[in-house]
């Protein structure tokens, strides 16, 4: 009997410790995972059955937990705020076709074969590497496809209309900090990005969510100010 209570409530602990590490680190769906918040995930499974499965060391696989978590809490609050550390421990997404070529260099850094490659775009609907304009591996690892213009759908403002190829977004500042490399492939300076935010009533590069050139060439601002209005 004193045995069957000592689970009851050892496991009891875990499960509500659990419940609460789950709701203060968010509700990411699984399919929205990166592979560092994967392998987060299953190494605090792990602990949490450890600590239910050996009740000699309770408190001992109980701090691991609770360790295990606080640092896990605190590289995803530092990700938040630190693009750099973001890129480092998330990684970033990935070219793995272009104009209907495939990156094959791209691909061989990233451990993504060509089978994985053409699966995914025979799930996307796309039997032809020919008809891709971008296929981007994201750090979910799911493949993001910009279809090239003469393959996309077409509705009723298409018809008769010549489109041009779509192009990749030129991502100008992102979480307030300006991406110099991207300034210049923009072929824009730093004195005409602010001259731009200002005009946008964003003065304060602080408050920049978000800024870039959209597929289509124009300009894009997202901040924080506006994000709350």
């Amino acid at each position: 009997m004193n045995e069957i209570l000592r689970d009851t409530w050892q496991t009891s602990l875990v499960f509500l410790s659990l419940l609460a590490i789950a709701r203060i680190l968010g509700k990411t769906q699984v399919g929205q995972l990166t592979f560092y918040e994967y392998i987060s995930g299953i190494t605090i499974g792990s602990i949490a059955a450890t600590t239910i499965a050996d009740p000699d060391k309770i408190w001992s696989h109980y701090y691991d937990l609770l360790l295990f978590f606080v640092l896990t809490y605190i590289a995803a609050r530092l990700t938040l705020i630190n693009r750099p550390l973001r890129k480092l421990i998330e990684g970033s997404p990935t070219i793995v076709i272009e104009n209907g070529q495939i990156r094959k260099e791209n691909m061989k850094g990233m451990r993504f074969d060509l089978d994985e490659l053409i699966g995914q775009l025979r799930e996307k609907g796309i039997l032809d590497i020919s008809e891709v304009q971008h296929a981007i591996l994201e750090t979910t690892g799911k493949l993001s496809i910009i279809p090239k213009s003469a393959n996309k759908p077409v509705t009723q403002q298409d018809i008769h209309i010549q489109q041009d190829e779509a192009k990749l977004p030129i991502e100008l500042i992102l979480d307030g900090e300006i991406l110099l490399d991207n300034l210049s492939q923009a072929n824009v300076s730093t004195e005409w990005l602010m001259n731009k935010l200002t005009i946008h009533g964003v003065p304060d590069i602080k408050n920049v969510i978000y800024a870039a050139f959209d597929s289509k060439g124009n300009f894009h601002v997202s901040s924080e100010s506006k994000s709350k209005g």
